[in-house]
């Protein structure tokens, strides 16, 4: 029998989604090449992404903060020497386009976790030979969990939700809007939608029917694995720049420490959020509940 190549999958998301969970596990995949958000530092870092200007600022003024200086190239420089990733700073759209439909020999999974806001405006960049999946997590859970992870940053105390699109860490959609397009954009590519809150409560009997759907083994491996810390991220093909930040915050800290998927939080009482907040996920609430309508469904 002919060889068909390995399964390629990848997964989009919003911040807080759990996609970094669900990175984890794919990275328990035997004979698998995993992607951290090419796509996003594409945008953030890359020879032409929309956003190169706005991140540096950003960054400069994070380290800054944080008395580890404030020269985005000297933040580069010292990236430059971590022993494993890729120079995010010198790829462009088209690179990570390549890198992630290249052959891969003995291979049987090619996966990438990606953000949303990355592949914006450029759906031409988007790999052929694909399944994609997107990872649907309640905005009333995303949302105030997003505002407490950019309020640490000196330049966005006391944030207002509904002023930051335009900044570089929110899209003009609020996330939900761009997530929706892209699924609309793939649709005849058999997307498949996998709600959060199911992916908990039932881990065994959704990662079973992903693995299924995607044409990979299901093993056990995928739903328990080891607390490897930050340590976990030279298994990937990461952005060396992304890959110092994430060490150097706590942003990440219960992913990489994590096991599993653990349980479900409790949905938040909508009456306790900020105005911005409530406002933000009533704008997001129709593109949620349009794709949580076509989610993955076990019995």
């Amino acid at each position: 029998m002919a060889d068909v190549g390995p399964a390629r999958v990848i997964l989009w998301g919003t911040p807080r989604c759990l996609s970094t969970a669900f990175l984890k596990a794919m990275t328990h995949v035997d004979d698998s090449i995993v992607w951290h958000e090419p796509y996003l530092y594409a945008r953030r870092l890359g020879t032409d992404g929309a956003d190169r200007e706005k991140f540096r600022i950003m960054a400069e003024q994070g380290m800054k903060a944080k008395g580890v200086g404030g020269n985005f190239d000297a933040i580069i420089g010292m990236a430059k020497m971590l022993p494993f990733g890729y120079v995010g700073s010198e790829v462009s759209y088209q690179w990570v386009k390549e890198q992630l439909q290249a052959d891969a020999p003995g291979k049987k999974l090619i996966f990438n976790k990606d953000m949303v806001e990355g592949i914006v405006d450029k759906y031409d960049a988007i790999p052929e030979g694909f399944r994609h999946v997107f990872l649907l997590r309640h905005p009333l859970k995303v949302l105030p969990s997003f505002k407490r992870m950019i309020s640490s940053h000196p330049m966005m105390e006391n944030v207002d939700l509904r002023k930051i699109p335009g900044t570089g860490l929110m899209p003009a959609g609020y996330f939900y809007k761009e997530l929706d397009d892209l699924y609309e954009y793939l649709k005849d590519s058999k997307p498949i939608v996998i709600c959060t809150d199911d992916l908990q409560k039932n881990p065994e009997g959704v990662m079973k029917a992903y693995c299924k759907e995607i044409g990979i083994q299901y093993t056990e491996k995928i739903l328990n694995w080891t607390d490897d810390g930050d340590a976990i991220m030279q298994k990937w093909m990461i952005a060396k720049e992304s890959a110092m930040m994430l060490s150097s915050t706590t942003i990440h800290k219960n992913a990489f420490g994590s096991t599993g998927f653990g349980e479900p939080s409790e949905l938040p009482d909508k009456a306790e959020m900020d105005e911005d907040i409530v406002e933000v996920v009533d704008k997001c609430m129709p593109y949620y509940e349009k794709m949580h309508k076509d989610r993955l469904q076990v019995e």
